[in-house]
């Protein structure tokens, strides 16, 4: 039996936490690479999964030699094309920016649970359903350099080898910490290119000391309470139908109002917004697709947990200002 070691300097400093979020999830290095782990487990002869969908989900498929039939979305991030699912096929769901538990819950009605696979990679927040399988990426949520979780009844082995890079992927987020976003914004990008095109790893023991110590109770309540913000000062003006009282902390407030210039203006401002995701073509790769217009028009204003009601106000003042000066 190896002891803790007692005394000798310190390491990094965490703050007091709650454990994780998904205690009794297999936890990997990334959400890909726990997809491409349960699609080897599994081998379905046929995958589902919409236009709509960070192409990074398209790897583990490819990887594991899995065809994709892609379907549409509508408006409402409904499932758009009358899909029927072949034996042995899998449908894989997104809920998109954390905001599509009534979706989900109308495909989990109409499909097979056992062959759903729910991507909550935007939706750390929503609990695991009665399907075959959930995804999360804690990264999109938090400051930690990897990491992926999976539940599912089905039998997944667990990887023999654990990750090693979480160390070099930490170093952009402590930069941004140090010098601002733009000092780190190459190393960050640097940081997610080392993810692809891996075979599934376990998560780093650093990746899970700092989910463990993560205020999660806080994150949710500030989330919530930003999006609200957003969502009584902007909601009159969004193309999309949004809840006001979502069910589960969200990833961000999406705005869309047809516009494809404001992430520059707004990152003229230094206010910096995610794109989901730009290089979404469509099933015609026209601005006929949603998914397209979504991909370029679509703002993530950011609503986390960093954040309170000055900074949203400002993000608010700034998108009025650039609407204002079309």
């Amino acid at each position: 039996m190896t002891h803790q070691a007692i005394g000798g300097y310190f390491e990094l400093e965490l703050s007091p936490g709650y454990g994780e979020l998904y205690p009794h999830a297999q936890r990997f290095q990334s959400a890909r690479a726990a997809f491409l782990a349960l699609l080897m487990a599994g081998r379905p002869q046929r995958l589902w999964m919409p236009w709509y969908n960070c192409e990074t989900m398209l790897e583990p498929p490819v990887t594991a030699g899995i065809p994709v039939q892609h379907y549409r979305i509508d408006e409402h991030f409904n499932i758009a094309d009358d899909i029927t699912l072949g034996e042995n096929e899998w449908l894989v769901i997104v809920n998109y920016f954390g905001l599509c538990e009534q979706q989900i819950e109308h495909v989990l009605s109409r499909y097979p649970r056992e062959r759903i696979v729910i991507d909550h990679s935007q939706a750390l927040f929503s609990p695991p359903r009665d399907c075959l399988a959930t995804l999360y990426s804690p990264r999109k949520f938090f400051g930690i350099p990897d990491g992926g979780y999976l539940i599912t009844d089905s039998v997944v082995p667990t990887p023999t080898e654990q990750d090693t890079g979480s160390i070099e992927r930490l170093q952009p987020l402590v930069v941004r910490l140090d010098r601002g976003p733009e000092a780190g914004y190459e190393g960050i990008r640097a940081a997610r290119a080392t993810l692809r095109s891996q075979p599934p790893r376990r998560m780093s023991s650093l990746t899970q000391h700092m989910l463990a110590h993560i205020d999660y109770p806080s994150a949710v309540e500030r989330r919530l309470r930003n999006y609200e913000r957003y969502h009584r000062l902007l909601g009159a003006e969004n193309t999309l139908t949004l809840p006001a009282d979502p069910a589960h902390a969200p990833l961000c407030y999406p705005f869309w109002n047809r516009r494809g210039d404001l992430h520059e203006v707004l990152a003229a401002r230094r206010i910096f917004v995610a794109r989901y995701w730009p290089n979404t073509r469509g099933a015609t790769g026209t601005s006929d697709d949603i998914e397209y217009r979504l991909s370029k028009e679509c703002l993530a204003l950011p609503c986390d947990q960093r954040y309170g009601d000055d900074e949203v106000d400002r993000v608010v003042a700034a998108l009025h200002a650039a609407i204002a000066h079309r």
